[in-house]
Parts: structure tokens; sequence; C-alpha cells
């Protein structure tokens, strides 16, 4: 039971850990700064249609000031690549966490007054593979809408956001926020360090208190009658 609540306990500290958010706020930026690496928990860079930087160097994901002809989501700026207030198919923003997150949310505003545009929000695993993604409603200019992913894990490596509408790309990006990233599990340890809490648990420990012996029929018989032999 002692080595059960251990093991809860590692569990509830891990879900808090999780739980708490980092954002990422362009408008705490002066207009033209390179966002890149900012914050220590997420790497930002302009990815292409393959979700890789461009070669031979990603363009800067810097702030930039963008009033006309909508109000950003929040304050004055939003996420641009080189000054480009915008991403599209071939101009993603590509985000790389410093371990795995659980939950991430960013604005999307529509930037066409003629045509409604759609936001796209896509994560990966450790390995590369698509676990989740969130599509926006069809959006005119100045309308906005989150794009949130929670996950039941941590389980979310990188991530990338773009306008999904190939006819108006002009869809702005503001407001990044994401869970703590938590260290991605190396299997090795873990499984000596379950095998050990068992071995503790078996022979007892200061930790998990001392385990009853389980003594054989034969061995109780032994000692009494070893007794009456005295």
């Amino acid at each position: 039971m002692r080595t059960l609540r251990a093991i809860l306990c590692v569990c509830v500290l891990a879900s808090t850990a999780a739980q708490s958010q980092i954002v990422l706020e362009p408008d705490n930026y002066a207009s033209g700064t390179v966002l890149n690496h900012v914050l220590p928990e997420v790497s930002l860079i302009t990815a292409a249609s393959n979700n890789l930087p461009h070669p031979p160097r990603g363009f800067d994901i810097t702030a930039a000031s963008s009033t006309f002809p909508f109000q950003p989501p929040t304050g004055t700026n939003v996420f641009a690549h080189v000054g480009v207030p915008f991403f599209y198919t071939d101009r993603r923003l590509r985000m790389d966490f410093n371990g795995l997150v659980s939950d991430l949310a960013i604005d999307f505003q529509g930037g066409s007054q003629g045509i409604a545009e759609q936001g796209t929000l896509q994560v990966f695993d450790s390995s590369g593979s698509m676990i989740d993604s969130f599509t926006t409603a069809p959006l005119l200019g100045g309308a906005i809408q989150t794009m949130a992913i929670n996950r039941p894990t941590a389980d979310v490596a990188w991530a990338v956001a773009y306008t999904l509408t190939d006819e108006s790309p002009f869809g702005r990006l503001d407001h990044l926020s994401f869970s703590t990233p938590l260290p991605v599990p190396e299997p090795a340890p873990l499984v000596i360090g379950l095998m050990a809490l068992i071995a503790f648990a078996r022979v007892g420990s200061p930790f998990f208190g001392p385990s009853k012996r389980n003594e054989s029929p034969s061995e109780d018989s032994q000692r009494s009658q070893s007794g009456s032999q005295r």
C-alpha cells in the first residue's frame, strides 16, 4: 500500500507540473525582435510544407506590429517570419519544445476581408508522427479563434501552425501558451527505478516499512521441534 502511495504522489507531482502554463506573447517584445530562443522551453523557426526549416537556414520568427486592417487578438504585435505577419502552407510557424507537453494553444485570426480563412495547429510526438490537430472554422478578417489541443498525457514534442486556406494565406498567429515541458522518459532508468521500488517493498526499508516474511510450514515445524527438544 505504501508503495502505491509513493507512486501516486509522484504521478500527482508530475501532473501538477504539467498543468503550469508558459506563455510566449509577441506584445512582450519590441516589434522586430527575434523570438527564436527568447524562452528556454521552446524554440521557434519557420518551416516549409514538409515541416522542416528552409535550407540552408530557416527564417527567423519575429514579433511584428500589425494593426491594419484589423487589430490583432492581443495588443499590437503578432508572430511573423522576418517581418511578414502571416503564415501559410510553405511558411509554417514551427515550435520545438525542450521536453514533452500535454497541451498548447495559439490564437488564429482571419486576415482577409473577402475570403474566409482557416488556421490549423498540428502536433507531433518525438518520433515525428502527427498525433493530433485542430482546424478553425472559416473566419473572415478580424474574427478570432483559439486553436487548442489537450492531450491525456505529455507526448507532444513539436508543433506547427499556419493558414490552411491556400487562396488567401493571410491569417495571423498570436499568443502562444503551453504546459511546462516534461523530460522525455528513458526506458532503462524507469525500469530500474520500478525494480528498486518493488525490492524495497518486499524486503522492507525505512521508507516503505518492514514487510512480513512468508514462512513455509516446514520452517514452522522445524522451529517447533527445536523448542520441544530444549
